[in-house]
């Protein structure tokens, strides 16, 4: 009932541009009084309405609107806002969103998450104790089919700093499924202006993000691999370094070649 009344209003006062009055209203409104006008108000002014949130409430508010108008929200911020968002909102919030959002965006907001919180997280949304899905970090390269090998050298070297490798390069569409993984080598002895579909061979071995760490184990030894693209739905999302898993199997006194392992999945 107060928000209902109360709407008009904060309407009125964001056409005019009187932010400093809606801000004084926000000071006073409970974080659920005010995600009912979010969910009430019109347009772009939703936006709007958000950023005038004392910062003292904005996770609180955030946790109590549908996943629709979070997802709206999240759409139309810059990856320092959504970041700072992120790691003020409490785990269990955190986890709803996250089983709440496509893949792609699930991927990129645990990439914000220290590993601490991030393995918290994946603990959360649901893997089994000694799954590969509990060994899962978010850093890696991925480029398109469509791009030519010029375009990825260019990503890779904006993107590679922060990944765990670039030894191994992903090939995905846009909707994050696995098409492919690149040695870093043939990218190297293609021209530059040959498309990534053309040196792509489209046969890579994985395994699912819900599969027992020792099968993770025993297809690195099988096929001598250097990477090991982890799957959920067919989707790559996260990676994995060697020394985890190394660290596991040392108890169990198997060996692994020391190369760098990588673990690929999505939610």
């Amino acid at each position: 009932m107060l928000t209902k009344i109360l709407l008009p209003e904060i309407e009125e006062l964001l056409n005019q541009k009187d932010f400093k009055t809606i801000k004084s209203f926000l000071e006073e409104l409970l974080p659920y009084d005010i995600s009912e006008l979010l969910r009430d108000i019109k347009g772009n002014n939703v936006i709007l309405l958000f950023r005038l949130i004392p910062s003292n409430k904005v996770s609180d508010v955030f946790s109590e609107l549908d996943s629709s108008l979070q997802k709206y929200i999240l759409s139309h911020f810059a990856d320092k806002e959504i970041k700072h968002l992120i790691l003020e909102l409490e785990p269990d919030d955190r986890t709803s969103l996250f089983e709440e959002l496509p893949g792609e965006l699930t991927q990129k907001l645990l990439n914000f998450l220290p590993a601490k919180e991030r393995k918290d997280a994946l603990k959360l949304l649901g893997y089994p104790e000694d799954s590969v899905g509990r060994l899962m970090t978010p850093d890696y390269v991925a480029v398109r089919p469509c791009w030519t090998v010029s375009k990825c050298f260019e990503h890779i070297k904006k993107y590679g700093r922060d990944a765990e490798t670039i030894d191994m390069i992903y090939v995905v569409d846009d909707n994050w499924k696995l098409i492919d993984d690149i040695p870093i080598r043939r990218f190297i002895l293609a021209e530059n202006n040959q498309k990534v579909e053309d040196i792509t061979d489209q046969f890579f071995i994985s395994i699912s993000a819900y599969e027992d760490q020792e099968k993770a184990y025993e297809l690195v030894k099988k096929y001598n691999l250097t990477v090991l693209p982890v799957l959920l739905l067919l989707t790559i999302s996260l990676i994995y370094k060697k020394k985890r898993l190394m660290r596991i199997f040392k108890r169990r006194l198997l060996y692994l070649p020391l190369k760098k392992v990588i673990f690929l999945a999505r939610h």
